[in-house]
């Protein structure tokens, strides 16, 4: 061996150009793995389709477990100290995990036996009001001739009675169809119920040896990396996950109660179709900013067509009840769960809506909150023990927050 080479025969190995070669061939191999899945995009976006659906069950136990996990270590917590005094950790866990899954899934049965037979009724009374409706426009357009002559509306009654035969040869055309959508319909509520079996077995395991899991990945990490810097990943990890759940959590629960908020004052007001515009403002209300909007427009637009008085003080009642979400309740369970700037919510809300549709929205923002804690954790250590003037000009007050 000379100068750190080791000679075999003619050929001298050289441990940095050796390196170089790996990393050029990942290069080279990650280069060429792109390349083929955009050429094939269609095939791609088939297969990790396909693949989404058949590990769903696995993300809804995930999911379930993570929304569940902080529940049942408070029950698990409070037995411990009010009833066990620290004995039987396996046998309180278990009996924890059980008091959680009752809860919680009793809580969403007893939801649905009572949403979901009053949103059906809602849904109902819209869909008999249509005839009506229709009659109210043509009579509103012949008071609109009345009184100003000088309108032609025999076009518009021309178009709005050529609606009529479309609507009903659309309606046989569905009528034909109907059982081809139905065993359909009837096939996908199977496989989905079946899939949130696994899902709620799964998440039971996976609560249940949470910390075989968390001991399986710290083995993983410190095998690849020092002490040091394994103490730092787990800690950017747990800092990560407490920015992610901080902020889904405390926006379910904020929805849950702006939701339930928006059922009782429906119903003191005498506004009807209380349930079902109520979930509808719930759940959007889980998107920052926008879902509020996005939330008030279809009661807005059911009243409208209905009675523009009702939509006028639906309209009004969502102002309220957001300006009390946005400035007491919002601030008091959110808190800066985030900590991003208004530009940077919208971003996230703007791409994870156009990428994945209604759930990009919901996790896009801390999904980016996340990915700009990493960015400003690895900016925070780059610059660490370096003195840039540029930056000392900025005083406490000045600079940005988080460095964002």
């Amino acid at each position: 061996m000379e100068n750190g080479k080791k000679k075999i025969h003619w050929f001298e190995v050289n441990p940095k150009y050796m390196s170089i070669c790996r990393y050029a061939i990942f290069v080279i191999a990650a280069a060429v793995l792109i390349y083929l899945l955009a050429a094939h995009w269609g095939a791609t976006t088939h297969f990790i389709g396909n693949l989404f659906w058949v590990l769903s069950p696995f993300f809804i136990g995930i999911l379930l477990a993570y929304f569940l996990s902080p529940l049942v270590s408070a029950i698990d917590r409070t037995i411990q100290k009010r009833i066990t005094k620290g004995k039987g950790e396996k046998t309180t866990r278990i009996v924890a995990m059980v008091i959680a899954y009752v809860v919680v899934l009793g809580f969403i049965a007893i939801a649905f036996a009572f949403v979901i037979p009053q949103m059906g009724e809602s849904i109902q009374e819209l869909a008999n009001k249509v005839p009506q409706l229709y009659r109210n426009i043509a009579g509103w357009l012949m008071e609109l001739h009345k009184e100003y002559p000088q309108i032609d509306v025999n076009l518009l009654n021309e178009k709005l009675a050529g609606m009529v035969p479309n609507l009903v040869e659309h309606g046989t055309n569905f009528v034909g169809t109907l059982f081809p959508y139905v065993y359909s319909l009837s096939v996908s509520i199977v496989k989905f119920a079946i899939n949130l079996i696994l899902g709620i077995f799964i998440s039971v395991y996976l609560i249940y040896s949470r910390e075989k899991f968390r001991y399986q990945a710290k083995r993983v990490i410190y095998a690849f990396w020092s002490e040091e810097k394994g103490d730092a990943i787990c800690q950017t990890i747990r800092e990560c996950n407490d920015i992610f759940g901080a902020f889904l959590i405390s926006k379910a629960i904020d929805s849950l109660i702006i939701g339930c908020i928006c059922c009782v004052a429906m119903h003191i007001i005498g506004l009807k179709y209380s349930v079902l515009l109520s979930v509808i403002v719930g759940m959007t209300n889980m998107i920052p900013y926008f879902g509020p909007f996005i939330g008030a427009v279809p009661g807005v637009l059911i009243y409208l067509c209905t009675d523009w008085e009702s939509a006028v003080i639906f309209a009004i009642m969502i102002f309220i009840i957001q300006q009390f979400d946005g400035l007491i309740l919002g601030p008091r369970l959110l808190g800066q769960s985030t900590g991003l700037s208004p530009i940077w919510v919208i971003f996230a809300i703007t791409v994870g809506g156009a990428y994945f549709g209604v759930p990009g929205m919901f996790v896009g923002v801390p999904v980016v909150a996340v990915i700009a804690f990493l960015i400003n954790k690895m900016i925070v250590s780059r610059l660490d023990g370096k003195k840039i003037r540029a930056l000392e000009d900025f005083q406490d007050g000045d600079a940005p927050e988080n460095g964002k």
